[in-house]
């Protein structure tokens, strides 16, 4: 599965990318088209991942999650 997690801000996709990396997933950072106010600048991280391993390494290390699609 494809996890498609919001994260807000460039900061924290690239911080969020580099911790996914070092944990051994593939991450690529996506913008959103037409971002709504709740998700910040817009930017994503997808993931491609079997379980919701991705998203606890992003909220143990303090990335702000403002949301979670699978695709």
């Amino acid at each position: 599965m494809t996890l498609f997690i919001k994260v807000g801000s460039i900061t924290n996709a690239q911080r969020g990318q580099r911790l996914l990396r070092s944990g051994g997933y593939k991450a690529q950072i996506k913008r959103i088209e037409n971002p709504s106010k709740a998700d910040g600048c817009g930017y994503a991280l997808e993931v491609n991942a079997s379980d919701d391993e991705p998203v606890n390494i992003l909220q143990r290390n303090r990335i702000t999650i403002r949301g979670v699609e699978v695709i």
